[in-house]
């Protein structure tokens, strides 16, 4: 991904757009380069130069392909657990009683 020819691009869309494009949701990752730790809230501190290279680390998001955004997000509300959590669970139990259940259980 090149981002050091893009400079019209604000840092908070440029570390948004590397989340999107390794599929780790924003708030979650954190880049590594020469021993500094890059999140978002201090990406800004980092002129880009091109051939950069950073470790990513982070979970990826859960894939939601045929899973119901409400049900998604009414067992993150009801359980209080973050998307991927939700996701991966809807897949484990399709049902939302169920799946709530199951969280509730565990």
């Amino acid at each position: 991904m090149h981002l050091d020819n893009q400079p019209n691009i604000s840092k908070k869309e440029q570390f948004n757009m590397i989340a999107n494009h390794i599929h780790i949701p924003s708030d979650r990752l954190k880049l590594i380069n020469k021993g500094k730790r890059y999140t978002k809230e201090n990406w800004q501190d980092l002129s880009l130069i091109s051939n950069m290279t950073f470790l990513s680390i982070g979970e990826q998001n859960e894939d939601e392909t045929d899973i119901n955004t409400k049900d998604i997000e009414c067992i993150m509300q009801q359980m209080k657990v973050d998307r991927n959590t939700a996701i991966k669970t809807l897949k484990h139990c399709p049902n939302v009683i169920d799946a709530i259940l199951y969280l509730g259980n565990k």
